[in-house]
Parts: C-alpha cells; structure tokens; sequence
C-alpha cells in the first residue's frame, strides 16, 4: 500500500527493467491507427452506448449461460469470494470462438486501450461478476477505491443487465478529479474510502454513475479512477457484467516474465496477427 509518486517511480523501474524485452511491443504500438473512439487521460474512462460492437450480444448470451452454469453452494477459488460479487464464469472455457474473445481481441478496442496505456498490454483476466442484494452496510469494493495492480490499466465493463440507479451502478470519478482526492486524503492504494470523506474533498460534480440498458460498455482505468459499484438495493433485480481487463507488463501483480504464464497465451495460434498474439502473451 504506498502513495501515488512511489508507485509512479516502481512502475518507471519495470520499464527499465523490461526496455529490451519490449522492443516489439514498442514497436507495434507505434504502428497502431486511431480509432474512432479514445480514453483521454483527463477522464480516464469512457462509456459507449449498446449497438457498438457486433460481439455485444453473444457476449450477453455466454454472460448468461455462465450465470445458468453457476453452482452458487461452491463457488469458484481466488480472491473474488465477496458475497455481493460473484464471478460465474470459468475462463478456461473460453475459445478463440467466443464472443468475449472476438471483443477483446478487436483491433479497434486493442489499439485504443494500447494508445492510452502507451503500451500494447496483456489480456490478463475475463470474468462475468452476478451482483445480487446484500443486506448489510457497503464495504470492500462496495467503497470508492483505486486498484493497485498498477499505476494505470483498463477495464472492460459489458452490461448483461440493464443497469439503472437501483441496480449497484458501476460509479467512478474521472482521472482529475481523482487525483485531487488522492492529494486532499492523503490516499494510499487499496484503502477505502466513504462517500462522505470523497464529497468532502470535491463535492458530487466528478461523480458518474454509469448507467444504461444490457449491451452498455464502459472502459475505465481503475487504477487511475476511483470506482465502486454493487451496491443492489433490496427490491433491484440481480446485476450481471462481463469484466475485461488488460494490464501492462509493469504491472506490480505480474512478474517481469509474465507473458510465460498468463491465461490465455494457449489460444496464440500460426498466423495470428502480431498485436493479438502479443496481448494474448508472446
């Protein structure tokens, strides 16, 4: 748990660390084109609307079918056990012919996550979080926190479910506002915060809640954007996302050899274009 510069001097070493074994990732990004859509680094996040992407509803359909697959009495290992936030799927039984992989895979969403990151990234952890009412005062990832896997990362969050002011909404504050809050609370990673000391320090301007019907997508920085979500009200339908997430090779949580071990590097395959192949682990 340390503060925001000593994270920045930590992350700016595992470059140092990796520079040779990044040359290509460095030069892949280079090539990368824009897109018509980008996460600019004052708000950190960015929410587009159901219909735009083709993968959107077979992403909902797997989403769903995981959650009918779920034994609820044992649940899955690791460290995502909270009772209002369950993940439903086993992603080892993702396929390169799975409508969440064809998504995360996309040109277009690999090379507007690469751009703001300043680095092609790792595909690093795909799962599809049930968020049901729980009966008790929020807490954990419930509270405004910033994840501390690294000094920046993105997220990919796909509404399964329409989501309205009931339904626990995933709510950040943008990457400014964040910054200020971090300063005025004296902030270190993974600790929480309440609602009130974060209106205290800026007020409920920066706050967004992200609503909308099944098939919204939100890219956020959750390392650099403070966040909290399920908080499902007692009479509010159950909530199910698909969660995306790609993390640099600096990553405090992977090792400088990271792409040897990472989830999904058995799916590379001959003739994979480059950029793929290197989220994917090579």
């Amino acid at each position: 748990m340390r503060g925001p510069r000593v994270r920045r001097i930590y992350h700016h070493a595992r470059r140092i660390e990796r520079y040779v074994l990044d040359a290509e990732r460095r030069a892949a990004l280079r090539q990368l084109p824009a897109t018509d859509f980008a996460i600019t680094a004052v708000d950190g996040f960015l929410v587009l609307p159901p219909g735009r992407f083709a993968e959107t509803a077979g992403i909902v359909a797997e989403a769903q079918q995981a959650l009918s697959l779920f034994d609820a009495s044992a649940p899955p290992g690791g460290k995502n056990r909270k009772r209002f936030l369950q993940n439903v799927l086993e992603a080892s039984t993702l396929s390169l012919d799975s409508a969440i992989l064809t998504f995360a895979l996309r040109d277009d969403v690999l090379s507007t996550v690469s751009r703001y990151l300043g680095t092609v990234p790792f595909l690093t952890s795909v799962q599809v979080f049930h968020s049901d009412a729980v009966d008790d005062v929020p807490t954990s990832s419930q509270l405004y926190h910033c994840d501390g896997d690294d000094v920046t990362q993105i997220k990919v969050f796909i509404y399964c479910s329409d989501v309205n002011p009931a339904s626990g909404p995933l709510t950040v504050l943008d990457a400014a506002t964040t910054t200020t809050v971090q300063r005025r609370t004296n902030y270190w990673y993974r600790n929480r915060l309440t609602d009130e000391q974060v209106h205290n320090a800026v007020g409920t301007s920066g706050e967004h809640p992200i609503l909308g019907p099944t098939g919204t997508t939100a890219l956020v920085d959750t390392s650099r954007c403070f966040h909290f979500g399920s908080r499902v009200a007692s009479d509010a339908p159950a909530r199910l996302v698909t969660m995306i997430q790609y993390q640099t090779p600096y990553s405090f949580m992977l090792p400088t050899s990271a792409q040897h071990t990472l989830p999904f590097r058995r799916l590379i395959r001959p003739g994979m274009a480059q950029l793929q192949r290197q989220v994917l682990g090579e």
